[in-house]
């Protein structure tokens, strides 16, 4: 059964394939048309020569044509060659591109590199220009306020010292004028007493009308005093420790700034009595450098005299 089938696929595969090939002879193959034929040169081995008869035989070696006397014709080549060059130079030909090398190309780079540091660097330095400028500015505004306020704070202060000057010339001359006429004596009709020269009430505020004691702060002959002529104490003068059984008086000279401060002390023989115990002076220059007078500016240094009475205490 399985011969009878082989041998029907064989013949069967046969009558396909004879079926295909002629097709393909009378439908699909057919002659490639002839295409045109080169021009036939004629046969020789040189360049030039005369006459219309072939030689028998082309010898490699060519013949030496006749020398003939005649003007040689132009030269084409020259004229093909001057042409050419013509050619060449009117033609208008893009130029090839230049292939630049590695090391172009890096230097290219290099220099590109330097260009935009060194504009950085402009910049920057702009920049930094710019901000010295405002600084510079906003120093000099900070200078000029506070030099403005230094002014205004400095003539502020002469203001006041001025008025507190003038508020205790006022008050002398108000306690001086009221010494004369309430101190004085009823029935006296005199408008000066003293024995300084000048005119006025000689003595001070604070004490008794009928004592010929000048100097002192007004305790007469006991107590405490001083001698500083314009100036007055800011408080009471301050006590010098008494813890020893003598008496005396002890004056003391004082050298006072213009602010005020006792800046000298020493004992002075002119107008002290009685003891002359070393404690006591010690004590009285001790209270002296305590002492607190008020402000003249135009006495830097002025002289004066503290007297203490230790019959008192």
């Amino acid at each position: 059964m399985e011969k009878k089938y082989n041998k029907q696929g064989v013949i069967g595969s046969v009558i396909f394939h004879a079926i295909i090939l002629l097709i393909l002879i009378f439908f699909g193959l057919k002659a490639l048309p002839n295409e045109e034929e080169g021009i036939l040169v004629n046969l020789g081995n040189v360049q030039t020569g005369q006459g219309k008869v072939e030689p028998p035989k082309a010898s490699t070696t060519p013949s030496t044509p006749p020398v003939q006397k005649t003007t040689p014709p132009p030269k084409p080549v020259e004229e093909s060659s001057s042409k050419s060059e013509e050619n060449v130079k009117t033609q208008d030909f893009e130029e090839a591109p230049v292939v630049k090398t590695k090391a172009q190309l890096q230097k290219e780079k290099e220099e590109k590199k330097k260009r935009e540091e060194e504009k950085a660097k402009q910049k920057r330095k702009e920049e930094e220009d710019r901000k010295k400028r405002l600084e510079e500015e906003r120093i000099a505004n900070e200078k000029a306020i506070a030099e403005a306020k230094a002014a205004e704070e400095k003539r502020l202060k002469e203001e006041a010292e001025r008025k507190k000057r003038e508020e205790e010339q006022r008050i002398k001359d108000e306690a001086r004028n009221n010494v004369g006429s309430a101190f004085g004596k009823s029935n006296s009709t005199s408008a000066s007493e003293g024995d300084a020269g000048g005119s006025g009430n000689q003595g001070y505020v604070t004490g008794d009308p009928n004592s010929k004691n000048r100097s002192g702060s007004g305790l007469g002959n006991s107590g405490t005093g001083f001698d500083l002529t314009g100036r007055s104490l800011k408080s009471d003068l301050p006590r010098p420790a008494y813890n020893i059984q003598e008496t005396g008086v002890v004056v003391i000279a004082i050298t006072v700034n213009k602010y005020g401060d006792v800046i000298g002390a020493e004992y002075q023989l002119r107008g002290s009595e009685g003891s002359q115990s070393q404690a006591l002076k010690a004590e009285a220059i001790k209270a002296a450098f305590k002492a607190k007078f008020s402000q003249d500016p135009k006495s830097p240094i002025q002289k004066g005299t503290i007297t203490y009475h230790f019959d008192n205490y």
